[in-house]
């Protein structure tokens, strides 16, 4: 998938030139490049720099917001499979962050894990049994969640736009709840998983290579977000995109 990036070369010129001669200099501030697995954006400017930006959103906020784009393109099938991947890999994290919390080490999750990463139901199986453990009530999920879901994936069914937008506003408030139990919760475990998350894809960048981390807001929680409020937002920066 696309994503946005900045040339840390570019800015880092601007302003050493700013300070020394006064004078400012036009920046292009933002550019479309290839995002890779581990959420780095890498991207050549118009003056030939080439840099790494480093996203500190998590793959479930990633994976969420380019099931939006496909669902604003109308490639409504393509929306809900990457709308439930994201939903998969928040259980995942919600997971990760409740192994802190009990204090099991974050490498002990990754010998469990093995096992299971790649059989969804299973993974959400231990979702369901942990989930208590940290929110101190079962979890319920909503039918129309696995209804959709395997009607698209495993009957091709093709899904109306009207559909997709129910599927995703269901996914969006879920996820935003799960985050929620998790802030509330056990809120230094969950920003130790982010940390540690971050320190593991700055050492993918090649080295020397200059790079710069981008900041998104991720389902803020701390207001009374919507889903069609932050579609909404989300709309103009897809406009935006060069084709």
């Amino acid at each position: 998938m696309k994503a946005t990036g900045s040339c840390v070369i570019c800015m880092k010129e601007a302003a050493n030139k700013l300070t020394t001669t006064g004078e400012s200099t036009p920046v292009r501030l933002f550019y479309y490049a290839e995002m890779d697995d581990n959420g780095i954006v890498y991207l050549t400017c118009e003056k030939g720099h080439t840099t790494a930006v480093v996203h500190i959103s998590r793959k479930h906020h990633v994976l969420f917001q380019s099931g939006c784009h496909a669902l604003l393109d109308h490639y409504t099938n393509e929306a809900v499979s990457t709308f439930s991947a994201a939903l998969e890999r928040a259980y995942e994290f919600f997971l990760r962050v409740a192994y802190r919390k009990l204090g099991l080490s974050s490498s002990l999750f990754d010998v469990s894990w093995k096992h299971v990463k790649a059989q969804s139901e299973r993974q959400f199986g231990a979702f369901l049994f942990l989930f208590p453990a940290i929110a101190g009530e079962s979890f319920e999920l909503s039918e129309k969640i696995p209804q959709l879901r395997n009607k698209v994936i495993h009957r091709g069914y093709i899904a109306s736009f009207d559909e997709v937008m129910e599927y995703a506003t269901i996914i969006f408030k879920l996820i935003r709840e799960l985050m929620q139990v998790l802030s509330d919760k056990c809120p230094t475990e969950m920003w130790a998983e982010i940390n540690e998350g971050n320190e593991v894809r700055k050492k993918t960048v090649p080295v020397g290579m200059e790079w710069t981390y981008l900041a998104e807001t991720e389902f803020d929680l701390t207001v009374d977000l919507t889903f069609e409020t932050w579609l909404a937002k989300l709309r103009k920066l897809h406009e935006g995109q060069p084709s």
